[in-house]
């Protein structure tokens, strides 16, 4: 019997089973041993990482490496709180998992004991904040915040300058629904000309 397979693996990079047929006949049996080894860790069934070495001990892949190597080769956008509460809109809502949207999948997945919420649902390549400004009064109910307060908020906002008006115009007309997008007039009509 030959040696065993030795791949080499990215410290952090998470991988499917299917990934390590690069190293063995049987990346099932691979992914096992390596498991035993230390090398690698299970996120969940199918799903591995390599930890990170750090200070503290070993640390795990990151949100969006786990959701990579899980959705593929679809795109995919982290969204939610964090991003919701960055806006400084008045959204302070915290969840115990990360939602993400993308192009394949909908479903409540656990990954190394992390939770995860995954949406099919339509978003640009590279969403810009207005984006998310968008996203967030779509889920206004989830984030915990008043519309009238977020109403208030983004037309301040605006009236400083902070977003574009016309690229969140843009946004609340191709991802938004009807009544975000009226939210959105009012809040840019009360803003000011846009120049």
């Amino acid at each position: 019997m030959s040696e065993a397979a030795q791949p080499t693996l990215e410290p952090g990079r998470a991988y499917r089973t299917r990934e390590l047929r690069h190293w063995s006949a049987n990346p099932t049996r691979l992914a096992r041993r390596l498991v035993r080894e230390g090398k690698l860790r299970e996120a969940a069934h199918g799903l591995f990482y390599v930890p990170i070495e750090s200070r503290f001990g070993q640390a795990p892949a990151s949100d969006t490496e786990l959701l990579r190597a899980f959705i593929g080769d679809s795109h995919f956008v982290i969204t939610g709180p964090p991003r919701w509460n960055a806006l400084g809109l008045g959204s302070t809502a915290m969840f115990a998992a990360t939602l993400a949207y993308n192009t394949k999948r909908t479903g409540d997945f656990t990954f190394d004991g992390r939770r995860f919420l995954l949406r099919r649902v339509l978003f640009p390549q590279n969403p810009p904040p207005e984006w998310f400004i968008v996203d967030l009064l779509q889920h206004h109910e989830m984030a915990g915040a008043s519309l009238t307060v977020l109403e208030e908020r983004l037309t301040a906002a605006l009236t400083q300058k902070r977003w574009s008006a016309e690229r969140l115009r843009e946004m609340a007309n191709e991802y938004g629904t009807k009544a975000t997008l009226a939210l959105v007039e009012r809040c840019v009509a009360q803003s000011g000309p846009t120049s």
